[in-house]
């Protein structure tokens, strides 16, 4: 086989682009990025970790820092550092590209971004733009203007002091329809991006092209800016001030406000989550405010929705238990209940604390103080005790009240059908409560039916092509390797691995390969820049397979074997066509052709 050709021509702006962003890849720390959201340890030459992409009770989450990728075996989500920042925060390419230039000094050139990344990295701008300015008109107009008076007021008496309203940018929207909107409209912002921020709403006249009518959504409320996890502000809620409903108005969903997978607090107080691996999830954001003014800062709260499986695998990055903190009055059952599954299925521990009766979190560490507070919190129940206890209450430990405790506590249980000790202790603990064998609790409770997984328990679903993305067995031993030791690319070419790794995605990445073959050889993870959807999550997954079948140790020998292979099964092949050949000519009656394939294969027999 000749020399490898030489590489596509390329579009110079777009090598420029690549250029800038394989130096932002070559300077990111991929393992610290992804460490920042996902406990890791380290597994040989990879760390791993629980998947941040679906729930899974078994680590099948591997970063290769080596190579700068990551692949999940379970989901089989993967790719580079880009990758994981877009499907971590659910942002487009050119926002990761933005957060690790600025984080690690890098400067963009304009034609960086191809004109479709350009306009949507506008768009979304835009909405952040309009948000950013949003929360600094309102926090301006709280702090200093003399309609805000009864907002501040209000926050003095609710104990904010002003290191917390700078904290969290705190600010209060006026009484009036069109405060915001003529502001808006004065400094240039086009009404249509803040109706999609969820800032204005539009109404509508009646009629053949009617103009919409813009209003402001919040009015008489102390607002709280709503920071993800970038930092930015992707959203508001509004606590009414005087009468009126709702009390609390969040921003709706928007391209850059999901309000399942976002925790008012979580950014502000990241890294005392990080230091404390504890976090206390309260009901409301006062609350949350309350616990920082008096020193807690290890607290984030839900944006007065149930909590929800993302909103406990953001969590599950920072820390190791989460305690639920409940008010007095409300004990909280149908929310443990919904929960435990939850926590099961995210294997993060999980406690209760209940305060006394008319205490929420805010009255209650502004009458007792913060000592007491903790106090409260360390005497924080597990939550399935919790949540047994509760059950016990509601129905008593008669035979009746048995029953129906076991049937509340099946669908726990049944969480536990694939953990077998874990659900063997669980039902000896809850038996043993109970007053009853395990045997007859296993037996009332019985195996779980066939279920569809709900969306915490479901995997993201695959592209439209991932499927259609794989390998033979022979395939991907051959290319795990070649992924770990590009160098040896043309000796494998040369044994006839084209030949050998013929079908459709093989052939693909063989095209890849030579094509970039430089590139490639110098650096394989070169790939994850030419490739999308399936292809990349396989790219990914070799990438990790590599490192963990061909130990840096054994590559001359591992090289030597599967050459040596190529090389019997290029022979093998060669063989079986001259055996055809040599059938068609004796059929033919062609003698001397015949006797000429005969000599090459006896030829080819000896090892000629």
């Amino acid at each position: 086989m000749g020399a490898l050709p030489a590489e596509q021509r390329i579009d110079p702006s777009e090598e420029q682009r690549r250029e800038v962003v394989r130096r932002i890849k070559e300077a990111a720390d991929i393992g610290e990025i992804i460490g920042e959201h996902v406990t890791l340890q380290r597994a040989g030459a990879n760390l791993k970790g629980l998947c941040p992409f679906h729930s899974e009770k078994t680590a099948s989450f591997m970063v290769n820092p080596g190579r700068g990728s990551f692949h999940c075996f379970g989901c089989g989500e993967g790719g580079d550092v880009f990758n994981f920042l877009m499907l971590y925060h659910r942002i487009a390419f050119p926002e990761a590209l933005k957060q690790l230039a600025e984080r690690y000094r890098i400067p963009l050139a304009e034609n960086t971004l191809s004109p479709q990344q350009r306009e949507e990295a506008r768009k979304r701008e835009n909405l952040y733009a309009v948000n950013a300015r949003a929360a600094a008109l309102y926090h301006h107009f709280l702090l200093h203007d003399p309609a805000a008076a009864n907002a501040r007021a209000y926050l003095e008496k609710r104990g904010m002091p002003p290191a917390i309203i700078s904290r969290f940018q705190l600010g209060y929207a006026p009484e009036r329809w069109d405060f915001l909107r003529r502001v808006l409209e004065g400094e240039k912002f086009p009404a249509q991006i803040a109706e999609e921020a969820g800032l204005l709403v539009a109404k509508r006249a009646e009629g053949p092209n009617p103009s919409p009518h813009y209003y402001d959504r919040f009015r008489d409320r102390i607002i709280f800016p709503i920071v993800d996890q970038t930092g930015r502000v992707a959203g508001f809620g509004g606590r009414i001030l005087g009468n009126g409903e709702p009390k609390y108005l969040n921003t709706p969903e928007t391209p850059v406000f999901d309000k399942g997978r976002t925790l008012f607090g979580l950014f502000q107080n990241r890294d005392a989550l990080r230091k404390a691996k504890s976090c206390l999830l309260v009901e409301g954001n006062f609350d949350l405010l309350a616990l920082v003014a008096q020193g807690i800062d290890e607290v984030t709260a839900p944006l007065g929705t149930a909590l929800t499986a993302e909103q406990l695998r953001l969590l599950r990055g920072y820390v190791e238990e989460v305690i639920l903190v409940f008010d007095g009055d409300s004990a909280g059952l149908k929310a443990a209940m919904r929960s435990v599954p939850l926590f099961l299925a995210e294997k993060l521990t999980g406690r209760v604390a209940v305060l006394p009766a008319g205490e929420d979190p805010d009255s209650y560490i502004r009458a007792h103080g913060r000592e007491s507070f903790n106090e409260l919190m360390r005497q924080a129940r597990s939550l399935p005790e919790f949540v047994f206890d509760k059950l016990a209450e509601q129905h008593g430990l008669g035979v009746d009240g048995k029953n129906r405790i076991i049937a509340e506590l099946a669908p726990i249980v049944h969480e536990l059908d694939d953990q077998l000790l874990l659900r063997t202790r669980f039902i000896a603990h809850f038996s043993e409560r109970l007053g009853i064998s395990s045997e007859q609790f296993g037996q009332s409770i019985g195996r779980a039916p066939h279920r569809r997984p709900g969306p915490a328990a479901t995997p993201p679903p695959p592209g439209p092509d991932r499927q259609n993305f794989t390998l033979s067995a022979n395939e991907g031993r051959i290319f795990a390797f070649l992924f770990l030791h590009g160098r040896y690319l043309p000796e494998f070419l040369a044994a006839g691995l084209r030949e050998n790794a013929s079908g459709p995605t093989a052939t693909i990445l063989l095209d890849l390969m030579v094509t970039h073959h430089e590139k490639f050889i110098r650096a394989p993870e070169v790939l994850l820049e030419y490739t999308e959807g399936g292809l990349k999550s396989l790219v990914s997954r070799l990438l990790i397979d590599g490192g963990t079948m061909y130990p840096e140790a054994v590559q001359e020998e591992s090289a030597s074997e599967l050459i040596a292979w190529l090389r019997r099964d290029d022979r093998r092949r060669e063989s079986d066509q001259l055996v055809r050949e040599i059938n068609a000519a004796y059929q033919a009656g062609d003698q001397e052709k015949l006797l000429a394939l005969m000599k090459q294969k006896q030829a080819l027999s000896n090892g000629g």
